[in-house]
């Protein structure tokens, strides 16, 4: 029941939130200065994921940062803040379960040529962030119920799986004004 006024009240306001003013530009991904990329923390596979996909963006000589959410009340000891990895849990979030921390309030405001939403399956706090965002080029997922607040979007086969996703996503952005 409590988690169903949870869920109730982050709609709520979730579909109240103004879109942020930016400037919206299709970014090569060679051509990028800075990277955001949204993640489920509390996943393994998903960790494993981003953090192989980072080392791959280094070629690039790109900035990134990436926030993940650890679905819990604390986070787990192996995930401590590191230069390019900040992390929010459930003790961040509000009644609306939009995070409340600098971290969130850090990224959301810092202005990435390329938002990478990582997300398969809707996730109620990270869809905060990606609204929010004043990314330049947000990408993800077409399925999710908030794929609006992207500005390109992946469609993928019946299976959501994040390694395709993320595969395709480094695809098509290498692809973009080319």
């Amino acid at each position: 029941m409590l988690s169903g006024l949870k869920n109730f009240i982050s709609d709520f306001y979730f579909n109240r939130v103004d879109d942020v003013d930016r400037e919206i530009k299709a970014i090569n991904i060679k051509n990028a200065k800075s990277i955001g990329i949204l993640y489920l923390a509390s996943d393994k596979e998903v960790c494993e994921l981003v953090k192989r996909y980072v080392k791959h963006l280094h070629q690039y000589s790109v900035k990134i940062s990436t926030l993940g959410y650890y679905k819990s009340k604390n986070l787990h000891h192996d995930l401590t803040p590191k230069l390019e990895y900040d992390y929010f849990c459930e003790k961040d979030l509000n009644i609306q379960l939009r995070p409340n921390c600098s971290v969130f309030n850090n990224f959301v405001e810092n202005s990435f040529d390329i938002l990478i939403d990582t997300s398969v399956v809707e996730d109620k706090s990270i869809r905060f962030a990606t609204i929010e965002s004043r990314s330049k080029f947000k990408v993800g997922f077409a399925n999710l119920p908030y794929s609006h607040c992207f500005d390109f979007t992946i469609q993928l086969p019946k299976k959501k799986n994040i390694r395709e996703l993320m595969k395709n996503i480094d695809r098509y952005l290498h692809l973009i004004n080319k």
